[in-house]
């Protein structure tokens, strides 16, 4: 005649039980097939050289390749799109850094929602900014003698960035605001362009990557300070963190994490993550890394998500008290 409640019920729970064991058994073989890993910088930069390099090690580690494929452009919007729109099965990846997974929602309204959009899976490697000068320019040696420098020189002091509204620019934003100064900022397209221009002379500090350690070996640069919660040894082993040195406002690391679409199985992320730490950790992956300068981390999902949440408020922070236009 008809079915009755309870017999509803028995039936929604054995569906229930099928759809999870499917589920349970997909995420066992997994995986079946190559990965997709999707780059979305530039071939040759920080981003694909660190992936290579871990990629073919995770790949052994899981049984199946992992395929770089680079779909750079808009900033790294069109590579995050494809990994956000991908299906979520966990065959297709995509590389995070602070630039996307932490300005974006600050930034963009389309991704003011991103922290739900995507699936955590590890923080793979940790680089951190350096704040150098000319000392043939500026006669401070130390940070908190160069913030009273530019005090006492305000109005006709300028730093520069490698763009408008990077990383660069908006943590030495937060170094001026924790020193109390206005600095004119001189965006440029690049790191590269801005060293020349330090070395110069024609700026008077620049936030840099390892991209200036020949010049601070040859004497023409000085690191004053570095912004990681720890002394980035592998590279500026001498320069004390802008922590220790009284500005623990200024405290980030150039990061780079492995991520997936929101709404991958949990028992699918924690095989990634199992295999791409053990990557990270092995001894030729270790010291590859280590060479270019960049520490392993290899950390729980949520330790990724956590960062790029706390990252997130800084920068609007930075964003909305030095009354930045991003536009």
């Amino acid at each position: 005649m008809f079915n009755s409640p309870l017999k509803r019920l028995s039936r929604f729970g054995a569906l229930f039980a099928l759809a999870w064991g499917s589920a349970v058994a997909s995420a066992q073989g997994f995986p079946n097939k190559p990965i997709v890993l999707i780059n979305p910088y530039a071939p040759g930069g920080f981003a694909d050289n660190v992936a290579r390099i871990v990629a073919q090690e995770a790949g052994k580690v899981l049984g199946q390749a992992i395929v770089l494929e680079n779909r750079s452009g808009a900033s790294g919007k069109i590579g995050l799109d494809a990994v956000l729109n991908a299906p979520k099965d966990g065959y297709t990846l995509g590389l995070g850094v602070p630039g996307s997974l932490s300005l974006f929602p600050v930034t963009d309204p389309k991704y003011a929602d991103l922290h739900a959009r995507f699936s955590p899976i590890t923080m793979a490697v940790r680089g951190y900014l350096a704040l150098a000068i000319n000392p043939a320019v500026v006669p401070s040696r130390n940070i908190r003698d160069f913030a009273g420098w530019l005090k006492a020189n305000e109005g006709s002091t300028s730093f520069g960035s490698a763009g408008q509204g990077t990383s660069y620019h908006l943590w030495a934003e937060a170094f001026n605001m924790s020193a109390g100064v206005s600095p004119v900022h001189v965006p440029y397209k690049g790191e590269a362009p801005a060293l020349t221009d330090l070395l110069g002379g024609q700026i008077k500090y620049l936030m840099v990557t390892g991209a200036a350690k020949p010049h601070v070996d040859s004497g023409k640069l000085l690191i004053l300070a570095t912004t990681g919660a720890e002394r980035w040894t592998a590279l500026y082993p001498t320069a004390p963190t802008f922590k220790e040195s009284g500005f623990p406002q200024v405290e980030s690391s150039g990061w780079l994490a492995f991520v997936a679409p929101a709404g991958v199985p949990t028992e699918v992320i924690a095989r990634l993550n199992a295999a791409l730490v053990q990557a990270l950790k092995s001894p030729a992956v270790d010291k590859a890394l280590a060479a270019q300068g960049y520490s392993v981390v290899g950390s729980t999902p949520e330790y990724l998500l956590e960062t790029v949440k706390r990252e997130s408020e800084t920068l609007r922070a930075v964003i909305k008290a030095r009354g930045i236009n991003l536009q």
